[in-house]
């Protein structure tokens, strides 16, 4: 007789209590609180996005020594040239297609 006593003011009790406290939401908040999220990540992808008016030009370059040379590498397209050596090194033919223009 407890133990059906003890059940009945279990499901009194739950039947009190809000979906909220189940960790539950009410299907307008669900809908409301998604499209919050589809614009967040909107904004946050078309801000990730590069600009793309006037930005054609831009790049970043890097510089590295490797024996007699000094490299320029391009971060924008990876592409590296020969930006310094010596005059010997310079007049053999595979040095004069890497430097850059």
């Amino acid at each position: 007789m407890c133990r059906l006593l003890l059940l009945v003011v279990a499901c009194l009790r739950m039947v009190g209590c809000g979906v909220e406290t189940f960790g539950y939401v009410k299907k307008a908040k669900y809908d409301t609180l998604q499209k919050q999220l589809e614009k967040a990540e909107a904004d946050l992808e078309a801000a990730a996005r590069p600009q793309e008016s006037g930005c054609q030009g831009l790049h970043k370059y890097q510089f590295y020594e490797e024996g007699v040379r000094i490299w320029q590498l391009d971060l924008v397209t990876g592409q590296k040239c020969i930006w310094l050596t010596s005059e010997a090194d310079l007049k053999k033919p595979e040095t004069k297609t890497q430097v850059c223009y």
